[in-house]
């Protein structure tokens, strides 16, 4: 990626739960689902497993730091909505399934998509006081 994403790249963390779910040839992939037809910027993250293999040989991905984890690699797409965060990955199973989650927001290719990469929603702003509207005076 461009010289302007190595200032501050992604940092992945995967817990020990996560890494005991992951097969031997298995690497974690930040994915990209395309939304829509008319917009290709209009799309959302996933995270899935993947062979190592397909993910070190697909020129879609790139890989990610993780400070001596397994392997983890991002969609082009996805690596700048990335860039200056650390990421947690946990694994849970359910009715026997792995399911695997990070700590990004669920709504950040959309959010991205739209021009709010880091804004946040109304609730959190609204929250700390960054946009309380004036309170109405009732006489």
């Amino acid at each position: 990626m461009g010289s302007a994403y190595s200032a501050h790249p992604p940092v992945v963390r995967v817990s020990d739960r996560a890494q005991a779910e992951l097969r031997a040839d298995e690497a974690l992939v930040f994915d990209w689902i395309s939304l829509a037809f008319c917009c290709a910027a209009a799309g959302e993250i996933s995270l899935r497993p993947a062979t190592l293999l397909k993910a070190q040989r697909s020129p879609a991905y790139v890989p990610l730091r993780t400070g001596g984890g397994p392997s983890v690699f991002a969609h082009r797409r996805t690596y700048p909505m990335l860039v200056g965060r650390v990421i947690e990955v946990d694994c849970r199973r359910r009715l026997g399934v792995r399911s695997f989650s990070s700590s990004l927001p669920p709504d950040l290719g959309l959010r991205t998509s739209f021009g709010r990469e880091s804004g946040g929603d109304r609730r959190e702003r609204s929250a700390s006081g960054a946009d309380a509207s004036p309170k109405l005076r009732h006489r």
